[in-house]
């Protein structure tokens, strides 16, 4: 029988624990927020906060700064930085615009879904910066073919939009002359620009939730859980083909009612439903478009060696353990591979595999010594474009997040993690809330105040999206409303101290409510 004397002291201490770890974390927000501290230095505070504060010993911290989940980031982001220096998604991002027409609305669905796709497997910051100069030469080549200041041939109406004609004095006749490019107004194009930068910000954002490796935030959510998930023996299931099953389908859904808030915003309504007649600048557009995928030259080797390897990367973090059948982890012991050994297996062979045809296995015309030719990936490449200071971002990370658990909700953890993680990229109403955000304003198209407006709208749908696919396919693959049995036991030992309950039934009618789904 336990003394309430004794679930008093007890109660007390974890209340005074529960404080020093909320001060901890109060202090780091504000250094974060306000950023007196660079970032990755900020994230080394928790090795010296909580082991003064009593929260954790030092050597339970310092395990969070190097994980699993840091290792599988270390791989992914070399091989983000393989694509990037072969000018692979460069390429890609082309050649999907080609695809596109010169309507606006269709350029804009032009230019999201390479971004979308890239920043799946290369940071945000990467896909905004690469499309930038795309998009700006579009805009361009867009101004001076279909919003030219010069009095169009008779008839030609460049883009119908009622809301911009002009009322033009009727001649002699009675008749109106030959119509000025009655929608080829400066507020017009003013307006097709700030819908054409939004929408690459905004498709990276979205982007980044849709594969494991898309963004931090993924990475620290991961490691959070499969650290909590082992203290009972279990087993997160958090990889990067749940990751995908999950969130892909859902960032696809936003990215699509994205794409049509912005349309109705910046091209008007009937646009959304209604595609424009108008050829006008079309050719003149792509051209622009292919000139610019011309000067990338023929395919090179390098981005055929990455691109093999892009293929051996996602077979094998798909397979590796596929849901409904055995994959290929499952030839080695439980917990000897997860996606990072994958990640790291196609790093290191991005530094073996040659950026340049060899000549050993051809014939050479000449006598010449065979010169020596660069690997993929070099290290002073990878000194000179990896974020160093990600790594201690994602460790203080982990350090905060396990100082910070709360089991006694009687949920499943992941049914609180999955959402959270995501929506921390939602971030689209203010210029500082992301990289992608930044960037996209700093070209001058943007104001406070659109970003405002559209990013309203899209944080709400996307949080709506995010909420239905945890209530739905989320909850039929993970099960989140079924806390594991481990750690249902760990919740009726922490009520029993807490509440000081000594009665099994006492007991067992608590640890009923707390476990009842939706409480």
């Amino acid at each position: 029988m336990i003394h309430r004397i004794d679930v008093h002291t007890f109660t007390r201490c974890s209340h005074v624990n529960e404080a020093k770890c909320a001060y901890a974390l109060a202090l780091m927000a504000v250094y974060w927020l306000t950023e007196a501290l660079p970032l990755p230095v900020t994230a080394l505070l928790p090795v010296v906060l909580f082991p003064l504060l009593g929260v954790m010993p030092v050597a339970a911290v310092c395990k969070n700064y190097i994980k699993d989940a840091s290792m599988f980031g270390i791989g992914g982001l070399t091989f983000a930085i393989a694509i990037e220096s072969s000018n692979l998604h460069k390429r890609i991002a082309l050649r999907i615009l080609l695809l596109m027409g010169s309507d606006p609305m269709w350029l804009m669905l032009g230019f999201m879904l390479p971004t979308w796709f890239m920043s799946m497997w290369v940071s945000n910051t990467s896909s905004t910066a690469l499309m930038i100069p795309v998009v700006t030469a579009v805009l361009d080549q867009l101004k001076d073919t279909r919003f030219q200041s010069t009095p169009p041939s008779a008839g030609v109406c460049l883009i119908p939009r009622h809301d911009d004609a002009v009322h033009l004095p009727k001649d002699g006749t009675g008749n109106a002359p030959t119509p000025m490019s009655l929608v080829a107004s400066p507020a017009r194009y003013k307006r097709i620009c700030k819908g054409m930068s939004l929408c690459i910000a905004y498709a990276a954002n979205i982007g980044g939730t849709g594969s494991l490796s898309g963004t931090s935030p993924n990475l620290i959510m991961q490691g959070q859980a499969q650290g909590l998930f082992q203290e009972y023996g279990l087993d997160s299931g958090v990889n990067f083909t749940s990751w995908i099953i999950f969130a892909l389908p859902g960032s696809a859904i936003c990215l699509f009612l994205t794409w049509m808030v912005l349309s109705c915003i910046f091209f008007g309504p009937r646009n959304c439903i209604k595609r424009s007649k108008s050829k006008v600048g079309e050719t003149q557009i792509k051209n622009t478009i292919r000139q610019q995928y011309e000067k990338l030259g023929p395919v090179t080797f390098a981005e055929k060696v990455v691109m093999g390897h892009f293929l051996v990367l996602i077979s094998l973090w798909v397979s590796r353990n596929p849901p409904e059948t055995r994959g290929w982890g499952s030839l080695f012991p439980p917990g000897f591979v997860g996606d990072s050994a994958a990640a790291i297996l196609v790093a290191v062979s991005l530094f073996v595999f040659p950026a340049e045809r060899p000549q050993v296995f051809w014939w050479r015309k000449d006598d010449s010594v065979p010169r020596a030719v660069r690997s993929v990936m070099t290290w002073e490449t990878l000194q000179k474009n990896y974020p160093w200071g990600v790594l201690l971002l994602l460790g203080g990370g982990y350090a905060l997040a396990s100082a910070c658990e709360a089991l006694n909700l009687g949920l499943n953890p992941l049914y609180l993690l999955f959402p959270c993680t995501i929506a921390t990229s939602f971030a689209f109403m203010l210029p500082v809330a992301t990289p992608p955000n930044t960037l996209v304003f700093s070209t001058g198209h943007l104001e406070v105040k659109d970003m405002v407006v559209a990013g309203f709208f899209v944080n709400i749908l996307c949080v709506l999206v995010v909420n239905m696919a945890a209530n739905t396919w989320g909850m039929a693959y993970f099960r989140f409303d079924v806390l594991p049995v481990e750690m249902r036991a760990a919740v009726n030992n922490s009520l029993r101290f807490t509440t000081g309950t000594s009665n099994e039934s006492d007991l067992h009618s608590v640890t009923s409510r707390v476990l009842q789904p939706g409480i």
